[in-house]
């Protein structure tokens, strides 16, 4: 955990206190939203600790668990509070924060560094169907409410209800074929051709794979094809590898040089396939290092998850008075404010890979996350709502949808091609803050005074 979190801690303590002394509510949301970051952060780190006693396929299912399970606890005690919309802006917030702003933000930071980012696109372009799946699963109780609706049919409440449940299974076995695929590797077995490629880097008997590539490059040789001189080069320097390898020569280097684009292609492909792949990468560099104590890391996973449901419950009972101090919608609130202080961290940590040019993992941090809250989070909160008391579906509007399914088809486009630039991540963050400003005009109060920045709203509350 970054050291400056460690500092945040204090906020966590302060805030039950504040909330006993019956504080104003804006400094209240402050304080306990600030408190919560540590708290998240402490959750990832002992899930990490954890998942080094665990395994790599255990410890990637703990990290899909626990990856969001702050957002969640804010959800559940949202809707204890009877505020559904709340929640619901928070999960079209999270899908948009991840996908829009931060990878975003990290893609314009990463390429001003290091110029055009490259990545495998067989990830990215199953980041992209689970999407589509996601947008599916959020989009069809609207329609069919709208066509309810226009049709005259009583009871449009009860059966939205109904068909948001069923949807909501259906989205949490689309997330366990993911888990199923990405973790556990079911039905993701090699073809013969991929088999060859690994042996030719990994050198495990590279006789025939050396035969195969001189037969190849002596038929380039022959050919009047273009451009064939970086075909033979990159030939030249395969074989150069293999030789190095096979004869123990430079092995790390090469393992470090030459390896890097076939270990990007073994990473496992789904929602939190690469972050998996990263587990195991730390695992190993700890090797010869003491791992942490499994008792002491469970322990602070559950100090570090009661906490945060502490506090969450006391964030969420100010943001009613916030929203009526601030003249705010309470939606406004859930689309930002709580995706941001369940993710900061995170955030943070995608940009840093960013700046490391590992755009695998910022794909998996960002996009996955999102896939995460679509067919996790939301389904388990649809069900939290048979119980609480108001039930939550998944009814949207419009505009969200909308702004959903362009998210979708952005991400699509700008991914297809295996690389990123600073432009493409500035059109996601553009995207975001338009979605973020509709919010704050047109879903205020009736009562409230023209709309404007929300930052500004905060100063001019500060100045009087």
């Amino acid at each position: 955990m970054l050291r400056w979190l460690y500092f945040l801690l204090i906020f966590a303590i302060l805030a039950p206190v504040l909330n006993l002394l019956h504080v104003p509510s804006v400094l209240l949301f402050l304080v306990a939203g600030l408190g919560i970051v540590p708290l998240a952060a402490l959750i990832g780190q002992s899930v990490e600790q954890v998942a080094e006693h665990t395994g790599e396929r255990i410890g990637g299912l703990l990290f899909a668990t626990f990856g969001n399970a702050t957002e969640l606890i804010i959800g559940i005690f949202a809707l204890s509070a009877g505020l559904v919309d709340v929640v619901r802006a928070s999960i079209i917030g999270s899908i948009l924060g991840n996908v829009l702003l931060v990878l975003g933000v990290a893609t314009c930071v990463g390429s001003i560094k290091h110029g055009q980012l490259h990545f495998e696109t067989r990830p990215a372009s199953q980041y992209s169907s689970l999407l589509a799946l996601c947008i599916g699963g959020l989009m069809l109780p609207t329609f069919a409410e709208l066509l309810a609706s226009h049709n005259h049919q009583t009871q449009i409440a009860e059966r939205g209800a109904s068909l948001s449940v069923f949807i909501a299974i259906m989205l949490l076995a689309g997330y366990l074929a993911s888990i199923l695929f990405s973790i556990f590797r079911v039905g993701d077995k090699a073809s013969s051709n991929e088999k060859d490629k690994l042996d030719v880097v990994l050198g495990a008997r590279s006789e025939a794979a050396i035969a195969r590539l001189l037969a190849y490059r002596q038929h380039i040789v022959k050919s009047g094809e273009p451009g064939k001189t970086d075909v033979l080069r990159q030939i030249d320097t395969t074989l150069h590898t293999i030789v190095k390898h096979e004869t123990g020569q430079d092995q790390a280097k090469a393992a470090d040089a030459d390896s890097a684009p076939t270990q990007e292609a073994a990473v496992p492909i789904g929602p939190i396939g690469p972050i998996v792949e990263a587990a195991k990468g730390k695992e190993g560099k700890k090797a010869g290092e003491t791992k942490p104590n499994l008792w002491l890391a469970l322990l602070w996973l559950a100090l570090a998850t009661a906490g945060v449901a502490v506090l969450s419950e006391i964030l969420v009972g100010s943001i009613e008075p916030l929203t009526k101090t601030l003249g705010w919608n309470a939606a406004f609130v859930g689309l930002i404010f709580v995706p941001l202080i369940a993710n900061v961290t995170e955030y943070f940590n995608t940009i840093s890979m960013a700046l490391g040019k590992r755009m695998e993992m910022v794909l998996a941090a960002s996009a996955g996350s999102s896939i995460q809250v679509a067919l996790l989070i939301a389904p388990i909160l649809v069900l939290v709502g048979l119980f609480a008391p108001q039930r939550l579906d998944l009814v949207f509007s419009i505009i969200e949808l909308a702004v959903l399914g362009l998210t979708t088809f952005l991400f699509s486009e700008i991914t297809r091609d295996g690389e990123l630039v600073w432009l493409e991540g500035l059109l996601l963050i553009l995207l975001f803050a338009m979605m973020g400003e509709r919010y704050f005009c047109l879903e205020r109060n009736s009562s409230d005074a023209p709309c404007g920045c929300a930052v500004l709203s905060i100063y001019m509350h500060i100045e009087r």
